[in-house]
Order: structure tokens, then C-alpha cells, then sequence
């Protein structure tokens, strides 16, 4: 390992933080990278700001195509994987430039521009995947019969959305509902989906009990 050590000792300290910094973090990226391929990650807690994994179709399209957009509206810059890839890239690409020659002040400033791009474009990869993963074949018509928890309230008489969580379709959704119910159903409460009304709406009812 005495290659090992001389070409620790040569970077000095601020190289030596920046390998501190890529290493195990592209050894977590090529792990990452590694559960994409094999359908493992996208939508769990790995990145929380992702709503969960939660899949909310787009007002604008029909019932038939829900789930085209997924939950993809913002893209959303700050997730595990994107810090992941700042580290990762931002410091491999400061090592570059020392080993180049660069003063200490440029390489910094180089790893933090190409981490920065590094954190964007794992967004941009994020989002793209959801879009695959939520494509084209989520119909709400399948969710009519089926119970569905009241995830944010739902005021009486379609006086405005709230919205249900259920599984339709082996997903995990997140849905807009009305009700023409007397009285406002309240979260986590159950409720039957009666139909399906423009704009990928829920119609819903309590579910009654015995």
C-alpha cells in the first residue's frame, strides 16, 4: 500500500478531505445506482422528499392516464441521492484539479460548481425515473368499489376537494376526492369510492358500519 500512502501524503489536507469526501460516498452512489437497476429505492424513505412514494395524478389528464406525470410536478433538488452525488462528484472533481496543479482556493471552488451540477442532475434523474415508474397505466375507473382512507378533509356537499390515500393498482395513492355527503368526512376516516368525475376526481362516501 506504499502507493497508497504517497499519493495521500501529496494531495495535503485539503485533498485529503475532498478523498474523505468521495470515496465512501461513490462507493454509496455505485450502491444506489446498483438498487435503480433492480427496481429497488425510488419512492421510499431513501428519499423523503419524494411524498414517500406516494404516486398523485395529474388534474389534466383522464382517468385512463393517471399516474403519467407521477409525483413529478417540482423537481426536487435536495434527496439523499443528490447529496450523495455532491459529495461524490464534487469531491473526485476537486481531486482533479489539485493533481492538476491547481491552486487549493480553485480547486474548491471547481468541487463545489461540479457538485452543485452533480446535485441537479441527480434530481433531474429522480424525477425522470418516477415518470417511467408512474407511466401510463394507473385507471381510476378500477378504484370505484374500493375503500380508500381520507387523507386530508373532505368538506360536504363538493364544496371543495380533499383527498384519500389507497392502493389501487399494486401503488400506493394519493387522490382528490369530493363527497355529497351531509357533513365534512375527516382524515382517517374510511370511505367507498362511488365514481370518478372529470379532472381525476373521487366521488366518496363514509363507509358504513354495522
Amino acid at each position: 500500500m506504499g502507493w497508497f500512502s504517497d499519493w495521500w501524503n501529496s494531495i495535503g489536507i485539503i485533498g485529503q478531505i475532498m478523498a474523505c469526501s468521495a470515496i465512501p460516498m461513490t462507493v454509496v452512489m455505485l450502491l444506489q445506482f446498483i438498487l435503480m437497476l433492480i427496481g429497488v429505492g425510488f419512492g421510499s424513505e431513501a428519499d423523503g422528499d419524494i411524498d414517500d412514494g406516494i404516486i398523485e395524478p395529474n388534474a389534466e389528464t383522464s382517468p385512463s392516464e393517471a399516474g403519467s406525470s407521477g409525483n413529478t410536478g417540482a423537481l426536487k433538488i435536495f434527496t439523499i441521492r443528490g447529496i450523495v452525488a455532491f459529495f461524490a462528484l464534487g469531491g473526485w472533481a476537486g481531486l482533479a484539479a489539485l493533481s492538476a496543479g491547481l491552486h487549493p482556493v480553485w480547486a474548491i471552488q471547481i468541487s463545489f460548481f461540479i457538485g452543485v451540477c452533480a446535485l441537479f442532475l441527480a434530481a433531474i434523474v429522480i424525477r425522470l425515473a418516477l415518470k417511467m415508474q408512474a407511466s401510463g397505466n394507473l385507471n381510476l375507473n378500477n378504484a370505484i368499489t374500493q375503500t380508500a382512507d381520507v387523507y386530508i378533509r373532505i368538506p360536504s356537499g363538493r364544496t371543495d376537494k380533499g383527498k384519500v390515500t389507497m392502493l389501487l393498482q399494486e401503488r400506493f395513492v394519493e387522490l382528490d376526492a369530493v363527497t355529497d355527503n351531509d357533513s365534512d368526512i375527516l382524515p382517517e376516516t374510511k370511505v367507498e369510492v362511488v365514481s370518478v368525475i372529470e379532472g381525476n376526481c373521487l366521488i366518496v362516501s363514509p363507509v358504513k358500519r354495522n
